[in-house]
């Protein structure tokens, strides 16, 4: 007969893992098996997709060479240095000037001589005081460019008979006849007027 000591067993109190609640065994799973779907699903989504086709290169053209520049004179950097660079300057113009057109010049016109330019008339008429002569009255137009007068114009008369010179008088004004203007004097020969055939008045240059 087995006898009972009254001994007893002690256990300490435990909670239950995860394997002790079915439902949280439960709700991982199907947190896992969405998980697996949302990824299956995206998978296939992807598949379905269109695959983009891969752009072509597109050649490009070679860069064309850019103009070579030719160096202008100017001072050059070297080793030894600065250089002064020959300088070419311009020729400088030597201003012209049109030849000058020769114009042609009057000749100077010689001065006239008096008989060339002085006019004159005359007239004659008898007269018996203070003796017996013709008396003879000669009207003068200076056109000459100089003045007339008593130093420069001097007038001969000369009585004529049957051909031959009889007598000859001569007389200068008292005043000065200016040039452009009109002037007289009388000169009196000494005679009959109806005894001369001919009176001739000349001026002397």
């Amino acid at each position: 007969m087995t006898e009972n000591t009254g001994s007893f067993r002690l256990s300490s109190a435990r909670r239950g893992g995860p394997q002790d609640n079915p439902t949280l065994i439960l709700a991982v799973v199907l947190v896992l098996a969405a998980i697996v779907l949302i990824i299956v699903l995206a998978v296939e989504d992807r598949d379905d997709q269109p695959v983009e086709p891969t752009p072509t290169p597109v050649p490009t053209a070679a860069p064309s060479p850019l103009p070579t520049r030719t160096p202008t004179p100017g001072f050059e950097r070297a080793e030894s240095g600065w250089v002064d660079a020959a300088v070419i300057m311009p020729p400088t113009l030597t201003p012209t000037m049109p030849p000058l057109e020769a114009y042609p010049t009057r000749a100077p016109k010689p001065t006239p001589s008096i008989s060339q330019c002085a006019a004159y008339r005359y007239s004659t008429y008898q007269v018996f005081a203070p003796s017996a002569q013709v008396k003879v009255d000669i009207r003068v137009d200076n056109r000459c460019p100089y003045d007339l007068g008593p130093n420069n114009l001097l007038f001969e008369i000369t009585g004529w008979r049957d051909g031959a010179h009889v007598q000859s008088v001569r007389g200068v004004p008292f005043e000065t006849i200016r040039r452009g203007r009109s002037g007289d004097l009388s000169i009196g020969l000494p005679g009959s007027i109806d005894w001369y055939d001919e009176i001739e008045v000349v001026v002397f240059d």
